[in-house]
């Protein structure tokens, strides 16, 4: 028995040991490589001096230990002093040179002044208001950060998520038909989704119609 029972420890005790190496080396993993953090730094600095007249600094890093972003594992995070835009900078992996988000993320402020009132008249409380333009929206218009631009000007197509906090009413289908309208012939979006999805107390209601369209 005694003989069995030392097995058992000693599996167990192994067990252990594997576990903790494991949950050591994830956590290695998730902490960003000083050097990378520094290079980023570096290459950030001088890209910003040769690509903004205004004054834009650097104030974090961003390290995706997540692989939330396609085109970089380590970035910058900018604001432009000017108009308050936080932005990132980054060296695209795929495309080999360095590119920021600072037109998707200001074109992203633009529209959210522009609709946030509408909505919040309309649909009451918010729970969130998401508005995304695709990273490189700036380098794929080929639009000068340093000119006054406006999303309304441009063909991009911004992805803009509504979540509610309350079950679905039956009104609903046309209030947000009226926010479609409303985004095309007010807000100026010539392309782009929209959905509008209901929450509870931070979850989706499942079984509750979400709304979506692309225009």
């Amino acid at each position: 028995m005694k003989t069995l029972i030392k097995w058992v420890l000693g599996i167990l005790s192994g067990i252990v040991l594997i576990i903790g190496i494991m949950i050591f080396i994830f956590l290695q993993s998730m902490k960003p490589d000083k050097d990378e953090v520094a290079k980023i730094e570096r290459q950030a600095e001088e890209y910003i001096a040769n690509t903004f007249t205004d004054k834009v600094v650097i104030f974090d890093t961003l390290y995706d230990n997540m692989g939330n972003f396609t085109h970089f594992e380590y970035a910058a995070n900018a604001e432009n002093k000017r108009d308050g835009t936080q932005f990132l900078v980054f060296f695209n992996k795929e495309t080999n040179q360095m590119e920021d988000t600072y037109i998707a993320d200001q074109w992203e402020r633009q529209l959210e002044g522009e609709i946030r009132p509408y909505l919040e008249s309309t649909l009451g409380t918010l729970d969130e208001l998401w508005i995304f333009y695709p990273e490189r929206t700036g380098i794929e218009f080929n639009v000068d950060p340093n000119q006054p631009s406006s999303y309304k000007d441009y063909e991009a197509k911004p992805h803009v998520m509504i979540f509610i906090p309350r079950k679905a009413d039956s009104w609903d289908k046309e209030l947000f038909e009226g926010i479609v309208s409303y985004l095309q012939k007010e807000a100026g979006v010539k392309h782009g989704s929209v959905s509008l999805e209901y929450i509870d107390k931070g979850v989706r209601l499942e079984g509750d119609k979400s709304w979506h369209e692309e225009f």
